[in-house]
């Protein structure tokens, strides 16, 4: 891969970025470098829209131009962003380029690493063109000797009579033997019926009009078969100008026509791959930023759900009017419903972890039934089969729902003109890790058109689809495999073509049968006879003023601020018991925060409340105990806080 980026470090960057997916790189200084490393060879070339001036175009495309017919080089430019005053991107350039992939700064290492791959894989495709281009002329090289050696038939033709006489090697190229007798009016029978009015011109205009006759047409030989040949001739006139008579010669060239069909499918065959590859990188920097987009809202709602949570619970507590607390119920139950689609919404964004507990995997089904109804429409009817009988699967439940909302609309778009969707539960024995293991397998299948065999392997492969462009993203199966994989499970698949599809998702059954009651039949903590001074860091104040308050009632004291360098001057003249830091503010994130506490006051323990964006980083600095998740009620702070300070 050849890298020009003259400006800072970018060409480090892309060159570290693609070493590490063994791309082997040549960082070049300047362009002309570039055009002495083309006539080189290369598989393709990273480029900044900023590194070619115009005569540096002119050189580049006039070598473009000398390419041969095979070959058509991959250029990546890296584009300026369109936001800024330089960001028009130069369409004399692209258009130089030809076969160019734009990437518009910034960009992540996965866009990069997969459009070189996607370049370098389109680059060895031309590659095996060339190969059989090279085939082709030494095939014409030995028609040339064959020439040479007499290998032609030969013929001469009486245009009034129309009296043909053929050479052997003339009568074998329409498949007659040399013995037989062959007459003009056989060999217009022999053309085929689709070519017979272009020779029938071709003759014409040699007879009228004194041209030479050159033509190539399909024969169709006794037995059937089918031969391309050439026949050309040139007529001799006599002293009156008229024709006395045509001669010329024909050769075979069927194996060669087949050859270029071959090569011409293989070409377009290639040129499909790469414009499916383009059209797979563009879906993926477009589901990255709507994943992003979607994280970034989940986290914010968090932090508004901690609020209403919170003083909802606070409400419900302080009062003894029984109106009251059945209001503040009702709306505990809203909020729940709204903490779980932003739940949801974290793992469409993959922002979240999978939260692995025991998951009573029939309840959870039975709870689906409304959404996926909604989902999928009216035409489809579906049923349940639920068998597992109430055992507990280890899963994460909103990661299960996802998944199975995934494969019901999958199953939706397989039944167009309706059907019948089929969600069930089975308990199965299977030997895994040399020993036998107990599953809840959850199987949904669908009556509609199936998958081909060929494709059945590829299903789960992330960004492969038999969709159109922008009806699929490719990516809902290759999720549904990540979550049981992730959940210590696995997923199979059978399909009939015309009968339907069944997938099965395999999840192991968990031992802890009891913990899902134990958490549902919890009590409140104790809420009072709290000790200690806690310091609380927050950008959001609505969160931070429930925090503050909720720890008031739990008996502690309590001081606060509203950023990271606040909250550390605060640390200075408090030297508070405990800390308790959200993760995504501006300036510093909570894990930077609690770094540079840990560094002033060692042994301070910290929690950190976080609305489960950034989960690789919140992760990589806290253990699971010091993370509080949003939204989060008095009793979870309770319990954290106590924790923390071993507080019984």
């Amino acid at each position: 891969m050849l890298i020009l980026a003259p400006r800072g470090r970018d060409a480090q960057v892309i060159e570290q970025v693609l070493g590490k997916a063994n791309v082997r790189c040549v960082v070049l200084p300047d362009a002309r470098s570039l055009s002495q490393e083309l006539e080189r060879g290369a598989g393709a070339a990273v480029i900044t829209e900023e590194a070619l001036s115009d005569s540096d175009v002119r050189v580049l495309r006039r070598w473009l131009d000398a390419q041969p017919s095979w070959a058509d080089f991959p250029f990546i430019m890296l584009t300026l962003p369109r936001t800024s005053q330089k960001g028009m991107v130069r369409h004399d350039l692209v258009e130089a380029l030809g076969n160019v992939v734009l990437l518009e700064r910034p960009i992540n290492a996965e866009t990069l690493t997969s459009a070189a791959a996607s370049a370098l894989r389109a680059r060895d495709r031309q590659y095996d063109a060339r190969i059989h281009w090279l085939d082709r002329e030494n095939d014409d090289k030995q028609l040339r000797m064959a020439l040479m050696a007499g290998n032609l038939g030969s013929w001469s033709l009486h245009p009034v009579s129309k009296a043909l006489v053929a050479s052997d090697r003339f009568k074998a190229h329409f498949g007659r033997e040399a013995n037989r007798d062959f007459t003009y009016e056989d060999l217009l029978a022999s053309v085929h019926p689709d070519d017979r009015e272009k020779q029938r011109a071709a003759a014409e205009a040699t007879f009228t009009r004194q041209e030479d006759y050159k033509i190539e047409h399909r024969v169709v030989w006794p037995d059937g078969t089918i031969h391309s040949i050439q026949v050309s001739g040139r007529t001799v006139y006599g002293d009156n100008g008229r024709p006395i008579t045509i001669s010329g010669v024909s050769l075979d060239v069927t194996e060669r026509r087949r050859s270029e069909d071959v090569l011409q499918h293989r070409v377009g065959e290639a040129v499909a791959e790469s414009q499916r590859a383009q059209a797979a990188l563009v879906q993926a920097q477009k589901m990255e930023a709507v994943g992003q987009l979607t994280g970034g809202i989940a986290h914010d709602f968090n932090n508004l759900l901690t609020a209403i949570v919170g003083n909802i619970d606070l409400i419900s507590r302080r009062t003894d009017d029984d109106r009251i607390k059945t209001m503040a119920g009702r709306a505990k139950h809203a909020s729940d419903r709204a903490a779980k689609l932003t739940s949801q919404l974290l793992a469409f964004s993959r922002s979240q972890k999978l939260d692995l507990r025991p998951v009573n995997i029939d309840a959870l089904i039975g709870g689906m039934g409304d959404l996926v109804s909604r989902s999928i429409g009216p035409t489809v009817a579906v049923k349940t089969a639920l068998g597992a009988a109430g055992r507990l699967a280890l899963a994460d439940a909103n990661q299960i729902e996802l998944a199975l909302l995934n494969l019901a609309i999958n199953a939706r778009d397989a039944m167009p003109t309706g059907g019948t969707l089929t969600i069930g539960t089975t308990l199965q024995t299977s030997a895994q890790r040399g020993q036998a293991e107990s599953f809840i397998v959850i199987t949904v299948a669908d009556t509609g058109f199936g998958i081909e065999p060929a494709i059945l392997s590829k299903v789960f492969d992330p960004f492969f689809t038999t969709k159109p462009v922008g009806k699929g993203t490719g990516l809902g199966l290759s999720q549904v495999h990540g979550i049981a994989h992730q959940s210590g499970g696995s997923v199979r698949i059978e399909s009939e073509v015309g009968k339907g599809t069944t997938i099965e998702i395999w999840l192991r059954e968990s031992a802890e049968l009891e913990r899902e009651a134990d958490a549902a039949g919890a009590v409140d903590v104790e809420i009072t006879s709290g000790r200690g001074h806690v310091l609380v860091i927050d950008d959001d104040p609505d969160v931070r003023r429930f925090v503050v308050e909720c720890l008031e009632i739990l008996g502690f004291t309590v001081t606060q601020a509203d950023h990271g360098k606040a909250g550390l001057d605060r640390l200075d003249q408090d030297h508070p018991d405990l800390m308790i830091v959200d993760f995504a503010m501006p300036g510093m994130n909570g894990a930077q925060v609690a770094a540079a506490a840990r560094e002033r006051q060692a042994g301070l323990p910290i929690i950190l409340a976080t609305g489960y964006a950034d989960t690789g980083l919140v992760e990589g600095a806290f253990a699971q105990d010091e993370i509080l998740r949003k939204p989060f009620l008095i009793n979870d702070l309770s319990r954290a806080v106590r924790h923390a300070l071993n507080l019984t």
